[in-house]
């Protein structure tokens, strides 16, 4: 669904039209307060919303929180300047769990490409034998690639 039609969708029904402003509006609000932020904490926390004046502040670790803290009474003047008045914040510490793609290390030497192949010669199971023959062909581009010129 594209953002036009969403858009149209949204404007017929009251309460869908009310809930998509208000995302946008804390999407505004979080937009601000990363403009605010050094480089270093940018993108590690997230201004979630503004109730009863109490800006809330959720960081991705205890450390992004305790700069939080010590950050946040400073930057309630310009959010307030920007039309998002708080006269006090709240950091939670709300982890955010990345998974980190290890790129591939395997590396089989020219003797072991060479056991490879003879394995795949040798197998009289054609699925396995293929698979083996493929491997090494794949394990001897890569090594042609890495190799200095």
């Amino acid at each position: 669904m594209s953002s036009q039609r969403f858009q149209d969708f949204a404007r017929q029904n009251n309460a869908l039209s009310r809930l998509t402003a208000e995302a946008g509006a804390l999407l505004a609000l979080d937009a601000a307060f990363q403009k605010l932020l050094p480089a270093e904490l940018a993108g590690q926390c997230r201004a979630v919303r503004i109730r009863e004046e109490e800006l809330v502040l959720f960081a991705d670790n205890g450390m992004v929180g305790a700069r939080l803290r010590m950050l946040a009474t400073g930057l309630l003047p310009t959010l307030a300047r920007q039309g998002y008045i708080a006269q006090r914040a709240r950091i939670r510490i709300a982890p955010q769990y990345r998974t980190v793609v290890q790129p591939k290390a395997l590396h089989i030497g020219e003797q072991g490409i060479a056991a490879i192949e003879q394995a795949a010669q040798s197998l009289p199971h054609a699925g396995l034998a293929q698979a083996l023959a493929q491997l090494a062909k794949h394990q001897k581009a890569r090594s042609a690639d890495s190799t200095p010129l």
